[in-house]
């Protein structure tokens, strides 16, 4: 691991980490854990239980103000050996130039036992022009890592791009079983982190030789009332369908008929509240909305990589 300003490269140079600390968000803190103790009947002493253990979230002054239940396996770790972890291995296999102007966006929900960060490099991006109406866009490359302390999320990082003209997150949409953009694991007692983030360092390459897909996808052509009829097939509510239709006929209207402008309809939806078009519902607990909205993105990276979202795309790239 690293300190807050400095990286160890190759244990012979320092360079300053690009990256903005965790201090003063809401995943700065440590944890601990503890044995949980059962009650014995009939005023026996209470006794240790052997398959469960506790996490307790502290305080800055070490006192505990939080607590969840996870098995005895359960691999346990900070926000700060997560995302240090992750950022590490960016650093250690990145062109420095490529990490020169780094956006990263700290959230966190479930009163930090879920955290995310979303990391954009704009000096990694590549531009995309759509034949029908001659728009530009430029995407950048973007990686986002969330993981969760108690047993309700596992490790997980994406691979993907940000839409410079309405900052819509996008995702790749083909790969097969060798493929490195989507990655989740467990929190068993075998999780590695150090292994888990180890492809993070091919993120660049992976992102200009995957990026061809949204050129593609702005080359081929695609009717409004296909993307409709595309839409209407999802299970999902009427309403969001008929939110999903607005938005992507609005899409049509900047990007031209093709595929990249239902993919941004979409990725406009995971990306944005468009509280005029999507209801959205009551959270239990007040610092979800980060937590819910990333909901949507995962909702959306199902679709776009669907045996469905395939055959669309491989029968209108052929006709």
């Amino acid at each position: 691991m690293y300190s807050d300003n400095m990286i160890d490269l190759h244990q012979h140079h320092t360079i300053t980490n690009p990256f903005p600390t965790l201090e003063g968000t809401g995943l700065d803190f440590d944890i601990d854990t503890t044995e949980i103790y059962l009650p014995e009947p009939y005023g026996l002493h209470d006794k240790p239980c052997f398959d469960k253990k506790a996490i307790v979230r502290l305080d800055e002054n070490g006192q505990p103000n939080d607590f969840w239940i996870v098995g005895t396996d359960y691999y346990h770790k900070t926000h700060k050996e997560f995302f240090n972890t992750i950022e590490e291995q960016i650093v250690n296999h990145f062109d420095p130039n490529h990490l020169q102007d780094v956006k990263v966006i700290t959230r966190s929900s479930r009163n930090g036992r879920w955290g995310l960060r979303d990391y954009t490099f704009p000096n990694v991006s590549v531009k995309i022009t759509s034949k029908q109406t001659s728009f530009e866009t430029t995407i950048e490359l973007r990686i986002i890592a969330w993981n969760g302390l108690d047993s309700l999320t596992a490790n997980n990082y994406l691979l993907g791009a940000i839409d410079n003209y309405c900052l819509n997150g996008c995702v790749w949409t083909q790969g097969d079983e060798e493929d490195w953009t989507k990655v989740k694991r467990r929190n068993s007692k075998l999780f590695n982190m150090s292994q888990f983030a180890s492809e993070l360092g091919h993120a660049a390459e992976i992102f200009y030789h995957r990026s061809k897909e949204f050129q593609t996808m702005a080359d081929t052509a695609l009717p409004l009332v296909t993307a409709w009829e595309f839409i209407d097939k999802l299970e999902l509510t009427d309403s969001k369908k008929k939110g999903l239709k607005d938005l992507t006929h609005n899409e049509f209207g900047i990007r031209g008929g093709n595929l990249f402008a239902l993919h941004s309809a979409f990725t406009q939806y995971s990306s944005h509240k468009n509280e005029d078009y999507f209801r959205t519902r009551k959270l239990k607990h007040e610092d979800s909305e980060p937590e819910v909205m990333f909901k949507r993105e995962e909702e959306v990276l199902n679709i776009l990589t669907s045996k469905a979202w395939k055959d669309l795309v491989e029968h209108n790239v052929a006709a």
